[in-house]
């Protein structure tokens, strides 16, 4: 899903997104590390939308993690999507969500790794599964929508963000104050799946959603000016249509790059209007 992204998914409103690869990967010539997935269909006449993004961490340590972070998208949401079709009262769902996705996430992602090595490697050489688990280490963003509940969880950097009508934001995770600088966890660690981090609310229906990579939101001087970035997207896509901004978003991405922090950039919106 390399395209940008502009459909609606009633009764959430439209879906926009866009993935480009960053200034500074364009000056090394090395690929996109970024990727996002996403699903919208009913499920027992419920609509349902299961959205993800990654980063995968590049460098020569993490040298497949451009592979790594598209197994991470096509699996949590092939994965979501199987919870929901599973599990049919809510409370189990959610229960599910929270307790046993991380886990099952984990093994389906190291599964699809080893899959993926197979594919590639020359006949007879023997595979590693702790050494090579680590060069395709990835972050990764998930959400769910349904009519009534949103789930979200989040692995690594990144940034889910809830902006209200009125433009005001929240993130419903907060930065981890264990790690510094650049560090961040992975799909790759071995205990990643304890450190998935959870958060459900009601959906508000004039609450638009907002995933990004961190190569946005490090393009900002601090989390305020981001937040204000963030808080003027709902005023722009009312006033200049879902459309024009769908337009107009992979520039903007490649201008935050080539300003601010050079990295890869991927962003996903959910947005409440019909324009």
């Amino acid at each position: 899903m390399d395209d940008p992204v502009h459909r609606p998914c009633p009764p959430f409103g439209q879906l926009l997104g866009a993935r480009r690869r960053g200034a500074a990967h364009v000056r090394r010539e090395t690929p996109c590390q970024d990727a996002y997935h996403y699903a919208y269909q009913e499920i027992r006449a419920l609509p349902t939308l299961a959205l993800a993004v990654a980063d995968g961490h590049g460098g020569q340590q993490y040298d497949r993690s451009a592979v790594g972070a598209q197994l991470a998208v096509r699996e949590s949401v092939r994965l979501l999507i199987d919870f929901v079709v599973e599990f049919t009262d809510p409370r189990q769902l959610l229960n599910n969500l929270r307790i046993d996705f991380a886990r099952i996430l984990r093994k389906n992602w190291r599964e699809a790794v080893l899959q993926h090595e197979r594919g590639i490697a020359a006949d007879g050489v023997e595979i590693e599964p702790y050494t090579l688990i680590k060069r395709y280490g990835t972050t990764l963003l998930t959400v769910l929508l349904q009519p009534e509940m949103v789930f979200a969880g989040q692995l690594g950097d990144g940034k889910v963000v809830r902006i209200q009508a009125d433009g005001t934001v929240q993130e419903p995770f907060p930065a981890d104050p264990t790690l510094l600088g650049l560090e961040t966890h992975s799909l790759c660690s071995e205990a990643c799946d304890k450190l998935w981090q959870t958060a459900v609310w009601t959906r508000q229906a004039e609450e638009t959603l907002l995933l990004t990579t961190d190569g946005l939101s490090d393009s900002f001087a601090n989390q305020d000016e981001f937040h204000r970035f963030a808080g003027s997207l709902q005023g722009l896509l009312a006033e200049q249509g879902t459309g024009y901004v769908a337009e107009q978003l992979p520039h903007w991405l490649d201008r935050y790059s080539h300003e601010g922090s050079g990295d890869d950039m991927t962003v996903l919106l959910v947005f409440p209007g019909v324009s």
